[in-house]
């Protein structure tokens, strides 16, 4: 069987507007592509799209319980009640929690905070935080980004007499807190037109009902930028009303009047930069969530709210120094998680990977989940052990709803909550095991291994008359890109390797120029230096790009940005798996009709198309390269044409929709199964492909005497090292599977025996025999000959 490592997916939309969009707004037939391929196809949602203006927020008063809430709080500030904000401790709890603050000190009303402690407290509501603020003399709670799934503790505010209100994000249960009122975009019950928003998100809705109803001005140059932060930060989906609160945000974040953020983009050397959602994701937000992760959430807090620029400066410089402490605890932990993955699991055989270990950083333990599952494309959950308790971070694929397979396993948590990809637990260590065995059993009856599989999904293929400087720039207009707007990504199919190099500190990083069309690019590939050992000078490869503009020369040009580098399936594992089925095939003592196949001119395309469709379809292939050429192929279309084709040798497996067979036993399958029988084969080619494998005389001869210059009974050839000798040598060109045929040639003669190990061949000589071989009559030699015979007569 051959195994696919990871797929790429070409985006296939109705494109019948495409001309249309591209000619009225006056753009590309790319970028109108890519916003079809979004779901934007009318002129009406394409401009929508191109402008989000803050007139298109939706009215915070579709949200179910907004009218109580803001009753309740106008109520608590005209009796002067002692308000709390009560916030979760990553980005979006910190941005929730100050941009409420900052929103009450406008309305000269003071309120105080809280945010639990990550490593002491652990995440959302808890009955120490509530006995805290009623000794405080709290009288109202607000949180932000948490509390939807806290019965209990809200069970205990009530008993303490302080009335709570709750604004969250994350999933719901069946049942909802019994509080005052319950804002959360995915209530059961809930119809609001977006139901995607952040915490920080639903805490700016309730602020802005708040100002509707109080007859104020929502000051968005200051909250904005900070609600755009937290949205981006909380990798929700970027589409809708997020994209009008992120779009606006940056807009506004170099001239946002508050110091944190201008003491951020200082300390981040973003001064002199357009700040883009990559930014926020990948620069400013993981300081800013540095703060909750090893130190106190609180400071982030003080970060967005101080008045005093001096402070905030020192705030920001502390919290790069915490993130540079985060980045080296995070390295740490995730080389000894990977090692226990190494040690201890069969990957191949477990779907979901626990990892546990005693004193693993609780602040960093859902960076290091989302590290091993991007590395195993496996849902992942990582649990740092403190004594007979465990804290937990679980992340997923896309194929797999965390969030629901752990409320299958509810009873074995002290807490937790999350989304479909992202959670996070407490669980009492005895639990751990029984909570791998019951996560692991959701996934065997969900998951398939196809599921298993990476897989990239594109918006087109293109080639070099599909970009410029121009295109590359009105690309732009889609900003800001995340979760649901994903930054456009391009298929680029036989690209000509020209210039390859490792580059930066450590040489992970891969600097390459291709070419295209004949046109050379240049290109950058970050963490993608492995490739190099991989990769010659006129290789040619498929890579999957980002599109962007390198000014370095002074003078504009396109540049490619590597994301996947698609080496051709012309491997040694589908080598031997094919070599294997065509020795069967080969020596097989029955009448089959190995190769006397029609000639249909059937095209790779209308191949694939028929593997997409409904249809059962049969492909019958025998010419290796045609193989590689349609498996190459396969792993374009995404994981529903693998999940639907089997692929087998010799005999058609019947338990997926298609089948393709190499080197068929044609009495052994049953073509009537099946609508459509296409056989990808050329009978040219196959006449060719039959002359290069079979090996002469001289040929064998010199193969077996190289060997012999060893003079030893048992060694190993490197196969790379070998045939290359043979050619510096002897100025002839052996494919490995001639090779594998001389092998198998000489050992019948009884000269030799072989195993070959990936790049090695254990190689054993036996005594000459006394009489006369004549390698002529072996079985594969004749074979061989018969088979050429065949071809060439079904020719004729």
């Amino acid at each position: 069987m051959i195994k696919f490592d990871k797929l790429i997916r070409v985006k296939n939309s109705d494109y019948s507007n495409l001309e249309i969009i591209s000619d009225e707004l006056n753009i590309s037939r790319l970028t109108s592509k890519i916003l079809i391929n979004r779901g934007l196809d009318t002129i009406e949602k394409c401009e929508h799209f191109f402008n989000p203006t803050l007139d298109k927020l939706n009215d915070p008063f579709l949200l179910k319980d907004m009218d109580k809430t803001v009753k309740r709080i106008i109520q608590a500030i005209q009796d002067k009640e002692k308000i709390w904000i009560y916030g979760d401790y990553d980005v979006d709890g910190i941005t929730s929690t100050s941009i409420m603050k900052i929103f009450f000190k406008s309305l000269e009303v003071d309120v105080d905070y809280y945010i639990p402690d990550r490593l002491t407290e652990g995440y959302g509501l808890n009955n120490g935080a509530m006995d805290y603020i009623h000794e405080k003399g709290g009288q109202l709670i607000i949180t932000v980004d948490c509390g939807i799934t806290s019965m209990d503790v809200v069970e205990h505010c009530n008993v303490l007499g302080m009335d709570i209100i709750i604004t969250d994000h994350h999933q719901c249960g069946e049942e909802l807190p019994n509080a005052i009122a319950v804002v959360n975009p995915h209530r059961r019950d809930e119809d609001y037109p977006f139901s995607k928003l952040a915490g920080v998100g639903v805490a700016f809705k309730v602020i802005q009902a708040l100002a509707h109803e109080m007859n104020v001005e929502v000051d968005f140059k200051e909250l904005l930028p900070i609600v755009a932060i937290g949205t981006v930060a909380d990798v929700v989906s970027l589409t809708g009303e997020n994209r009008v609160i992120v779009k606006n945000g940056l807009k506004l974040i170099k001239d946002c009047p508050n110091y944190g953020i201008q003491e951020l983009i200082k300390v981040t050397q973003l001064e002199n930069k357009e700040i883009s959602s990559g930014h926020i994701g990948f620069v400013i937000g993981p300081r800013i969530n540095a703060a909750g992760r090893i130190g106190s959430a609180k400071i982030g807090v003080k970060l967005f709210t101080t008045v005093v620029k001096e402070e905030a400066a020192e705030i920001a410089k502390n919290l790069d120094e915490e993130n540079k402490k985060r980045q080296e605890i995070e390295g740490e932990i995730l080389k000894e998680a990977e090692m226990i993955v190494s040690e201890n699991i069969d990957v191949e055989n477990r779907k979901v990977l626990i990892l546990s270990k005693e004193n693993w950083h609780s602040g960093v333990i859902g960076i290091v989940s989302s590290r091993i599952t991007e590395k195993y494309h496996r849902p992942s959950v990582v649990i740092t052990v403190e004594g007979d308790k465990g804290k937990g971070s679980a992340r997923s694929i896309s194929t797999f709803d965390i969030y629901d397979a752990l409320y299958q396993c509810k009873d074995l948590f002290l807490n937790f909550g999350g989304h479909k990809q992202a959670a996070g637990l407490s669980i009492k260590s005895d639990n751990i095991e029984t909570l791998n065995k019951r996560l692991n059993n959701i996934a065997d009856e969900i998951l398939t291994q196809e599921d298993l599989i990476s897989e990239t999904v594109v918006d087109s293929e293109i080639n070099f008359n599909d970009i410029s400087v121009e295109v590359v720039n009105e690309l732009k207009l889609l900003e800001p890109f995340g979760i649901g707007n994903s930054s456009p990504q391009f298929l680029v199919k036989s690209t000509k390797v020209k210039y390859v190099k490792q580059v930066g500190k450590e040489n992970n990083h891969l600097k390459m120029k291709v070419e295209i069309d004949g046109i050379n690019i240049d290109c950058i590939g970050f963490r993608l230096g492995n490739f190099y050992n991989k990769l010659a000078v006129n290789d040619i490869i498929d890579i999957v790009v980002t599109l962007e503009i390198n000014d370095f020369t002074g003078q504009d040009e396109v540049q490619f940005n590597i994301k996947e580098i698609i080496l051709s399936y012309d491997n040694r594992e589908i080598l031997n798996g094919y070599y294997d089925s065509f020795k069967n095939v080969l020596i097989d003592r029955r009448d089959n009709k190995y190769l006397e196949l029609i000639d249909e001119n059937m095209k790779l395309n209308d191949i694939i198309t028929k593997l997409l469709g409904n249809d059962r379809t049969l492909v019958i292939v025998n010419n290796y390269k045609k193989l590689v050429s349609l498996v190459n192929e396969l792993r374009i279309h995404g994981r529903e044409i693998i999940k639907n084709t089997s692929i087998s040798y010799n005999k058609d497996k019947d338990i997926k929709k298609h089948c393709i067979v190499i080197n068929p036993y044609f009495d052994t399958i049953d073509t009537s199964k099946y609508k459509y029988v296409i056989y990808y084969d050329d009978l040219d080619e196959n006449i060719k492909f039959l002359e290069e494998v079979t090996p002469t005389i001289e040929e064998l001869r010199i193969v077996y005497k190289t060997l012999m210059l060893k003079k030893q009974e048992k060694f190993i050839i490197d196969i790379t090292k070998f045939l290359k000798y043979i050619m510096m040598n002897f100025n002839i060109i052996i494919p490995e599977i001639k090779l594998l045929l001389t092998l198998d040639i000489l050992r019948e003669s009884e000269l030799l025996d072989y195993k070959n190990n990936r790049e090695e061949y254990y190689i054993v000589l036996k005594e000459k025999p006394k009489t006369k071989i004549k390698i002529t009559d072996t079985l594969i030699y004749k074979s061989l000959n018969k088979r050429q015979k065949c071809v060439k007569n079904t020719k004729k």
